[in-house]
């Protein structure tokens, strides 16, 4: 595969990830499905997250597309946006540290 990247294999990974929390689909199960490594359906999930809500709530079930008329699903995006927002907020706090830190030396 010398000269390719995953980017131009021209895998669109949104076709591999469900909508809906209850259709959630491993890591590792979509690397079995794409028949690619774990680190490349983690840059394809990273660069369509770009353009599109794909969650993962941490809960050994895997990712998702959020369906718009599932209330649920809603509020699972709620609640990422805010845990997203409060993890900006403290590496944000962590490089005021740093900063003042280079500034010293």
């Amino acid at each position: 595969m010398e000269g390719k990247t995953i980017k131009n294999q021209g895998i669109d990974i949104l076709e591999y990830i469900p909508f809906g929390h209850d259709n959630a689909i491993t890591r590792k199960g979509l690397s079995i499905v794409l028949g690619i490594d774990d680190r490349m359906v983690r840059d394809l999930i990273h660069d369509a997250r770009e353009k599109h809500a794909i969650l993962n709530l941490q809960d050994g079930k895997g990712y998702f597309r959020p369906d718009p008329d599932k209330p649920s699903d809603i509020a699972f995006v709620k609640r990422y946006v805010m845990q997203e927002e409060s993890r900006i907020r403290n590496t944000g706090m962590s490089l005021k540290a740093a900063r003042k830190f280079l500034k010293g030396v």
